[in-house]
């Protein structure tokens, strides 16, 4: 009885001990924020923001009359046109550019706005990976309790160079056919098109990105790895090799059951589920940048210690000059293949 009294005591003083501060004196001046991702053989764009305070509750803060400028290997090209869409990028506008970065080109960003300072960013294209060529698998898996399941294992190989530091990032998407309905056949019918949405693989499978997840986080069983739209890797372990990515499913994940039979259930004429592998290669800021990211993510031990406010926070970083955001540098191989029936 004693103790329940003690604790309704020190709960009444522990409530009572509120102190509110004022943060405004703790107000930063804002500061431009450039969004950008050269990609070879695309369009650039880039958006353009400034930074806010927790207090302020998420305002809209898109600039849409800075002026961006483009510089490819020293010399000045245009200024980015202002676009009134959703950008990949979240935002309500963008800025983009009539230039398509090549291989090698380097790129540079310098954006001025009245009120703030100016900002600036470098960056290299980098060089095009090369898919060799994906397969698909079945890999048999040991389960709790001692059952047994099967993976479907997209199997993709490149060739890294021989040298140390090269970036990647693996992303999939996943293709369904897309069906319209006919009014006069009373039926569905393919329209040739495909709908293609993110798909994650369990990284965990796969020794570039197993690697990372630490001895506690295994003890703990924090195996889990993000990656709805790719995860990032470096060549740590495949310096110079062919290597062949493991990208298996968390469960036999892939097989579909056809939409459109016909009315005697056939599934032959029923058009195929495909599954696309991107393979980039990034420049080393956009990597650390996405690498960041992945880690907040993730389900690890060190977050979890963030949380309780026992560790220091993984920190983004970014490459722009005078202010924050990040610009970065890819370029992209693609290969597809049909996924298998079960």
């Amino acid at each position: 009885m004693k103790h329940i009294v003690l604790f309704i005591l020190l709960l009444a003083i522990s409530s009572s001990c509120v102190k509110y501060v004022d943060m405004e004196h703790l107000r930063p001046d804002p500061k431009l924020v450039l969004n950008s991702v050269a990609l070879t053989g695309s369009p650039l764009t880039a958006t353009v923001s400034r930074t806010w305070f927790y207090t302020d509750n998420y305002p809209n803060v898109t600039i849409k009359d800075a002026k961006v400028s483009l510089y490819v290997n020293g010399q000045y090209v245009e200024d980015l046109s202002w676009h009134m869409e959703v950008s990949e990028y979240n935002s309500v506008g963008y800025y983009q550019s009539a230039y398509i970065p090549a291989e090698g080109d380097k790129i540079r960003l310098e954006v001025s706005k009245e009120g703030f300072n100016d900002v600036s960013a470098e960056c290299v294209l980098p060089v095009k990976p090369k898919l060799l060529k994906l397969e698909v698998a079945e890999e048999e898996s040991s389960g709790s309790y001692g059952y047994s399941y099967y993976r479907i294992v997209y199997r993709t190989t490149f060739k890294d160079r021989p040298q140390e530091g090269d970036c990647y990032m693996v992303r999939a998407m996943y293709g369904n056919p897309i069906y319209e309905y006919d009014e006069d056949m009373k039926e569905n019918f393919f329209t040739g098109n495909y709908s293609w949405s993110n798909t994650s693989f369990d990284y965990a499978y796969e020794p570039v990105f197993n690697n990372k997840i630490s001895v506690l986080d295994k003890l703990f069983g924090n195996d889990w790895l993000s990656g709805y739209r790719g995860r990032p890797f470096s060549d740590e372990l495949i310096n110079g090799q062919e290597y062949t990515l493991k990208l298996a499913t968390s469960s036999y994940y892939g097989g579909y059951y056809p939409s459109n039979p016909d009315e005697d259930g056939n599934e032959d004429n029923v058009p195929p589920v495909y599954m696309k592998i991107y393979l980039y290669t990034l420049s080393e800021p956009y990597y650390q940048y996405l690498a960041a990211l992945a880690e907040l993510d993730d389900l690890s031990l060190n977050n979890d210690l963030v949380d309780a406010g026992l560790a220091e926070p993984v920190r983004v970083i970014s490459n722009i000059v005078g202010g924050t955001g990040i610009l970065g540098a890819a370029s992209v191989d693609t290969l597809r293949v049909e996924v298998p029936r079960r």
